[in-house]
């Protein structure tokens, strides 16, 4: 068992390190064109790899852009969806209207029958 570690950290290394490689777009990559680098990891065990992760994270601490930030007041914006109304408003579409309860109408209080205690009495016990 023991025997095969050195293959087995060889080929986890390269594998990690053609990984990289690839998905390193091409202006970011050290020195070297990126076919020439996938071709020495794959072909050059142990070393081509670790010549690899060490020359793209020294490229990359070099060249890290700065995120400036305007300098403005922040802009107040809703922190999660449910606060945000234009959001709301455009889920009005999604609802099921038979599923949708509407509050009650408020009654007018001129449409409401009056009780009269003007002593007349209509004939009802």
């Amino acid at each position: 068992m023991v025997r095969f570690l050195p293959f087995l950290i060889s080929l986890a290394l390269t594998v990690y390190a053609l990984f990289s490689c690839i998905q390193t777009p091409d202006e970011d990559v050290p020195h070297l064109p990126k076919l020439l680098w996938i071709v020495l990891i794959v072909f050059v065990p142990f070393a081509g790899p670790i010549v690899w992760l060490l020359m793209s994270r020294a490229q990359g601490s070099r060249q890290e852009p700065v995120v400036r930030r305007p300098a403005g007041p922040p802009v107040a914006r809703p922190t999660a969806p449910d606060d945000d109304p234009d959001f709301l408003k455009s889920l009005d579409r999604y609802r099921d209207p038979r599923t949708t309860m509407k509050p009650p109408e408020p009654e007018d209080p001129q449409d409401k029958p009056r009780d009269s205690d003007d002593g007349t009495d209509d004939g009802k016990a």
